[in-house]
């Protein structure tokens, strides 16, 4: 992967991303951040990356003879645990803000209703600031056994995304990098048994979420940098100010890139 190189246009200033694939080298234009800019500027240019690096894997996918079983109108994989950067969650929370108020409420709802059920399964932690709050199983051995199981029980409890209707994406183009990069290959009915049967996914080649998390950690040094989606809501509500610092365009960008490369 090499670094950006700048290019200009009338309305926009991208750059070009280079970076070599197994079918060769690849270049995805991507805009740049305005001079002064916040973390938030940095989703249009993640956006054009998960997409190309993402359609060239569904490529090869379909090349080597399997199907990618994910259609509008599926929506079991809207119940699972996502795990969503915080750059991403306050983009979420402006999302809803600017809806008409009748259509912000439901959603607001929704993610309220959530977070009841899964205080009620005992899965939501306490005592502390509702902005820091977080999900938790108390009875785990280790890491690895604790995310196992707080994810089969997240998705036990068939809690669905706040912005799922009709079994699809209501905010699509908006929805977070983790959606743009989940496919499965195996029969779609399968997803609906999760943890109970395989489901054979796609291997993600980037990780769009966790690079914005990382480059997130990096230009704030420290801090909460991934939650679950259901609590982006009422992380921005206490940590806005935290995603819409300004800060140096170009600074950020590399930042961004320098995650990439990792």
């Amino acid at each position: 992967m090499t670094a950006p190189e700048a290019r200009g246009d009338a309305d926009q200033e991208h750059a070009v991303l280079r970076f070599k694939a197994p079918d060769g080298e690849h270049a995805i234009p991507i805009p740049v951040p305005p001079a002064q800019a916040t973390l938030l500027d940095l989703l249009p240019a993640a956006r054009e990356i998960s997409g190309h690096v993402t359609a060239l894997a569904l490529e090869r996918e379909v090349a080597a003879g399997r199907t990618i079983s994910c259609r509008a109108g599926c929506g079991a994989c809207c119940r699972q645990l996502v795990a969503i950067s915080v750059v991403e969650a306050e983009s979420l929370a402006q999302l809803v803000a600017a809806m008409p108020e009748e259509r912000a409420a439901v959603i607001r709802s929704r993610f309220e209703a959530a977070l009841k059920r899964l205080e009620a399964a005992e899965l939501l932690s306490v005592q502390v600031a509702p902005g820091d709050r977080a999900l938790e199983v108390r009875d785990a051995t280790d890491l690895e056994s604790a995310l196992r199981k707080m994810s089969r029980r997240y998705f036990s409890l068939g809690i669905a995304c706040p912005f799922l209707e009709n079994e699809s994406c209501s905010i699509h183009p908006q929805r977070p990098m983790v959606c743009r990069e989940y496919h499965v290959t195996s029969p779609a009915e399968k997803c609906a048994r999760l943890y109970d049967t395989v489901v054979e996914r796609m291997d993600a080649p980037v990780r769009m979420g966790e690079v914005l998390a990382r480059t997130f950690e990096k230009v704030t040094q420290g801090g909460t940098f991934m939650i679950p989606l259901v609590l982006s809501l009422e992380w921005s509500a206490a940590h806005s100010a935290e995603i819409t610092a300004p800060h140096e365009g170009r600074a950020l960008m590399s930042a961004m890139v320098g995650e990439l490369g990792r």
